[in-house]
């Protein structure tokens, strides 16, 4: 093919900035030691592999841009994803719900799942923000921490449910976010990034050194669980509980999902 050879380059460079990048990750891997100290390893089949399939969907794609024919246009492409849309969104929540009801099922998953929602929410408002309007917000993350901080010390502090420090943690980070904009709304570019910025340094700083009410670097911990509709979720099982009404028996690998711990007892 007429541009064969300049594929094969373009593949092998991406296949060494892959090996660059994946080296430290997959290529390397700690792990216990006889006397319980750290040992390195070497995982070079891992990294093999991660680099070979870099290179070969590098060069299927580049190849694919070569063959392809007329490309969609946009309003078309944009038409069909917005109609799948109306039936995977649906199938994405209802495999969102049951995926810790399944028996067997690992805690890992549910707290990648987790771990990957809320970046895609963060995603969304960054792209309301930036995208959208056109503000360079570098301090974006800190409205996200004063809602978790929030909720965590309206539950603790104050004896509310989950339901009730939900809206009301929402509505404290939307008043910092008012509170930001007022003052910085005649900013534009780098401006409001400088200032972006140094809000968000301050909320770090304050989070980090206020320990008798944020609890600095350790975070704030024992916060009440979430309930379904007066529903607890508890190991113990028993009346009232989650488990109990739906007649699901909690196994031991789902203990994060069903644990809830009071300020007295902990039921797990």
């Amino acid at each position: 093919m007429k541009h064969f050879g300049e594929n094969i380059k373009d593949s092998l460079l991406v296949g060494g900035v892959a090996l660059l990048l994946f080296g430290p990750f997959l290529g390397l891997q700690l792990g216990d030691g006889v006397a319980g100290n750290l040992t390195l390893s070497t995982r070079p089949e891992l990294l093999a592999a991660a680099v070979g399939l870099t290179i070969l969907g590098r060069f299927v794609m580049l190849l694919w841009h070569d063959t392809r024919g007329a490309r969609v246009p946009g309003v078309r492409l944009t038409a069909a994803v917005q109609k799948s849309g109306k039936y995977v969104a649906p199938l994405l929540l209802v495999i969102a719900i049951a995926l810790p009801l399944i028996p067997g099922i690992k805690n890992f998953y549910i707290d990648l799942g987790v771990l990957i929602m809320t970046y895609v929410m963060l995603g969304w408002g960054l792209n309301i923000v930036v995208g959208l309007a056109g503000l360079l917000d570098l301090g974006y993350v800190a409205v996200y921490a004063v809602g978790a901080y929030s909720y965590a010390l309206l539950a603790q502090d104050f004896n509310l449910t989950f339901w009730e420090c939900l809206p009301l943690s929402g509505l404290l980070a939307a008043c910092w976010g008012i509170f930001l904009g007022f003052p910085v709304l005649r900013l534009r570019g780098d401006y409001l990034a400088i200032v972006t910025l140094a809000f968000g340094e301050i909320i770090r700083l304050v989070i980090t050194n206020w320990v008798n009410f944020t609890g600095g670097p350790n975070g704030i911990y024992d916060i009440p669980h979430p309930t379904l509709f007066g529903l607890t979720f508890s190991m113990a099982g028993g009346p009232g509980t989650f488990s109990n009404f739906f007649h699901i028996d909690p196994e031991p690998s789902q203990r994060t999902t069903y644990c809830i711990t009071s300020s007295s007892a902990s039921l797990c």
